[in-house]
């Protein structure tokens, strides 16, 4: 996607979809930890979402970095973009084939809070 037209709105929507799922994948992450009978999650659910996350983020990271896609608005390059190229650069360090434990949740974890370091939660969702 061409991030650096769109306007604040999407690129907010953009963002409160990565943080809200982030969030879920943590909170799957924590109830399977926190299960001796591992609850209603399973091992392949929670690596397969974050596979997918990692992959996202490690693409949008990569068209975000090209020199070309520095420039937009105010937003997106004080907010947006470097959030996203943190998430990526230090969030989700597990691999994607590891088993499901606490690197994982802390991999996740830091992802989630590299997304909210410039804006948080609430001010992307009040920028929809």
């Amino acid at each position: 996607m061409d991030y650096k037209n769109i306007p604040d709105s999407e690129l907010a929507s953009v963002m409160v979809n990565y943080i809200n799922r982030i969030k879920h994948l943590k909170e799957m992450i924590s109830c399977y930890l926190g299960r001796s009978d591992r609850g209603y999650v399973k091992a392949d659910q929670i690596k397969a979402e974050y596979k997918e996350l990692k992959i996202k983020l490690r693409d949008d990271a990569d068209y975000l970095s090209l020199s070309r896609n520095r420039n937009g608005s105010i937003l997106y390059t004080n907010a947006f973009a470097p959030s996203i190229r943190e998430a990526a650069a230090f969030g989700f360090t597990v691999p994607v084939n590891a088993a499901v434990n606490q690197q994982m949740y802390s991999a996740v974890e830091e992802a989630h809070y590299k997304l909210r370091k410039y804006k948080s939660l609430e001010e992307w969702r009040a920028l929809i």
